[in-house]
């Protein structure tokens, strides 16, 4: 009788065990799929967030998928099983727009609760050392001498070695990427809309459809890719090593004064998307945690409350993103100047 108790015992102990282990480490095939749309900005972040959390939440299977901002709100109104179930664009305005345009059709707010700041970033500009010396020789950039310097169009006409070829300025895509979008509103600030949309327009050279593609064509290419981008702090931060080891000396960080400042906020959406609403809440609480805020601002983002970023842009005002309506007037106008 004892010795039946006792093997009693020891199979509930094993039994007990077996569960304990199964929940620190459940099986993949049980455990819970999360999907997050990230801009590009996000990307290399994302990728040591994941484990991360994943090891705080063994039971979540985390999957994330980069897009652009104007893309990523755009395809969220798309209901269905491959939608991600968090977002967070580079541009957290964007979500609030997408709330407020679905409201006025009469629809129910498209998320769970009001989207939350989770990391900040400034606009800010990269520039091989040689070609931002000719640029900007007292190290401040300035907006009317890059206007000058894409309208003379080669370095030759400005005093610079013929062969550098053309002045090559490089951006985002206005119409797909957040960071496109800054860069047109800080270029036309105080210009005629539709003429200042076109100067830009000529003076781009190949837009990228995201910032982190573009950031890894210019530091590939070398100047034969671009003279100046423009692109994230947070970006231009991270890729400041990578940058260093392919090209000597690396690029040059210049931030425009005013620049514009940018909140990334993180938004879980009602309705059928991959991945259950208490996940999706448990993973931008995990962002807004000391470790996830550890991890963005060694990746070069400001934090929620703004603290990080570079000393080069200590004393530069910040300016908000334009509105809704500005942006889509200067999206307008960037369309009819191609």
């Amino acid at each position: 009788m004892e010795a039946t108790l006792g093997r009693r015992r020891l199979l509930s102990l094993l039994i007990a065990a077996a569960s304990v282990a199964l929940a620190a480490a459940p099986l993949p095939g049980l455990r819970r799929p999360l999907l997050v749309a990230v801009g590009s900005e996000l990307a290399t972040a994302m990728g040591d967030l994941e484990p991360l959390f994943e090891r705080r939440h063994g039971g979540i299977d985390l999957a994330w998928r980069v897009q652009g901002a104007q893309d990523m709100v755009n395809r969220a109104r798309e209901e269905g099983p491959e939608r991600p179930r968090v977002l967070i664009p580079a541009n957290g305005d964007l979500l609030n727009q997408l709330a407020g345009e679905l409201q006025a059709q009469g629809g129910p707010g498209p998320f769970h609760q009001a989207p939350v700041p989770v990391a900040r970033t400034l606009l800010v500009a990269v520039a091989w050392p040689e070609r931002a010396k000719w640029l900007f020789p007292d190290g401040r950039f300035s907006w009317p001498q890059l206007r000058r310097a894409t309208a003379a169009g080669q370095w030759g006409a400005l005093g610079a070695p013929a062969s550098w070829g053309s002045v090559d300025l490089r951006s985002a895509d206005p119409m797909r990427s957040n960071s496109g979008q800054l860069t047109l509103a800080l270029w036309c600030r105080g210009q005629q809309g539709r003429d200042c949309a076109a100067a830009l327009r000529r003076a781009v050279y190949r837009p990228a459809r995201s910032t982190d593609i573009l950031l890894q064509e210019f530091i590939s290419g070398g100047p034969n890719e671009g003279d100046l981008a423009l692109v994230y702090e947070a970006s231009a931060l991270a890729r400041q090593e990578e940058a260093a080891r392919q090209r000597p000396g690396g690029y040059l960080l210049v931030v425009p004064n005013p620049t514009i400042e940018t909140v990334l906020a993180a938004a879980v959406l009602r309705g059928e998307a991959a991945g259950g609403k208490a996940d999706g809440e448990r993973f931008v609480a995990f962002l807004l945690s000391q470790e996830g805020q550890g991890v963005l601002r060694r990746l070069g983002f400001r934090g929620a409350d703004g603290a990080g970023g570079s000393p080069a842009a200590g004393g530069v005002k910040r300016l908000p993103p334009p509105s809704p309506e500005e942006r889509e007037e200067l999206l307008r106008l960037w369309q009819q100047a191609g």
